[in-house]
């Protein structure tokens, strides 16, 4: 796979390979250290070509598949989905964040107090004490706009936040324009946020579906129907999403799996109990 690796403004670095698009931001108490991030993008490359190598055995539903040899990046990735327990999720619904979260390891291991790896929009944290980290929420997969923010502290104990909704990277069964969910780590954040997704899932003549692989003849989920548009829905099936996707969420928070998530639907947006005092409007220009 062809690869770049790039050092933006002199701080935080970019890297590209095949689909992975990464950002790598890393200091020690409060100094950048991009030659590190540096090193970190060359191992983020060797995570996503592992993963490549193996990725054949972990292309159907994970409950189905043996796991995976243990210290394989493939094993982790059907580890998180195997805890959330969907039945049709296949171990690549870990993927984006299982490599942020072995990138962001690295930097950690490298003595960085302060990590933030956002892989897609799947971000992996590690803060250690007196550090922060603002995240911002966005209502929709497709925009960049975002509405709140909530910030983190090493406290709080979360080290993912994943988002999955309709026109993501990856297909949804669900109506979610986006499921943001935070976790201790960031494979499980992604499985976490792919399942929230797929919660928000309602019958309507609105909702236009498909077969997955008459979508992407390559994806990992052949004879899963997915939704591919939602027009004008009723206010009753709006709220009928956001009631199930929250309370898949607030399921995988009582199982000590997730620590919480938000879920919009049509701009209407929904968040578990644990996440909603700490959420606040974001003001762009403050």
């Amino acid at each position: 796979m062809e690869s770049q690796i790039l050092t933006l403004d002199d701080q935080v670095v970019m890297v590209e390979c095949g689909p992975m698009r990464m950002f790598i931001d890393g200091s020690f108490h409060g100094t950048r250290r991009p030659e590190t991030c540096r090193q970190a993008a060359e191992s983020a490359i060797k995570f996503l070509e592992e993963i490549a190598y193996h990725r054949d055995s972990v292309r159907a539903p994970a409950n189905s598949l043996s796991a995976p040899p243990e210290g394989l990046l493939v094993h982790t990735m059907w580890a998180a989905v195997s805890m959330i327990g969907d039945g049709d999720l296949t171990p690549m619904a870990a993927v984006a964040g299982t490599i942020a979260d072995a990138t962001a390891d690295f930097l950690s291991n490298s003595g960085l107090t302060r990590v933030v790896v956002n892989n897609g929009g799947d971000v992996a944290l590690r803060m250690e004490e007196e550090e922060k980290v603002s995240v911002g929420i966005r209502p929709d997969v497709n925009r960049p706009r975002i509405s709140h923010r909530i910030i983190l502290t090493p406290e709080m104990a979360v080290g993912g936040v994943c988002t999955s909704g309709l026109g993501g990277r990856s297909f949804t069964r669900g109506i979610a324009s986006a499921a943001t969910v935070f976790a201790h780590r960031s494979d499980i954040a992604d499985a976490a946020a792919t399942a929230v997704a797929n919660a928000t899932y309602v019958k309507s003549p609105a909702v236009h579906r498909r077969l997955a692989d008459a979508v992407d003849p390559d994806t990992d989920l052949k004879g899963v129907e997915v939704t591919t548009r939602v027009g004008a829905l009723a206010c009753s099936e709006i709220e009928l999403a956001l009631e199930q996707g929250i309370a898949r969420a607030e399921e995988l928070v009582k199982r000590g799996l997730i620590k919480g998530a938000c879920v919009t639907v049509k701009s209407r947006m929904r968040c578990t109990e644990s996440i909603s005092a700490l959420l606040e409007p974001f003001n762009a220009e403050a």
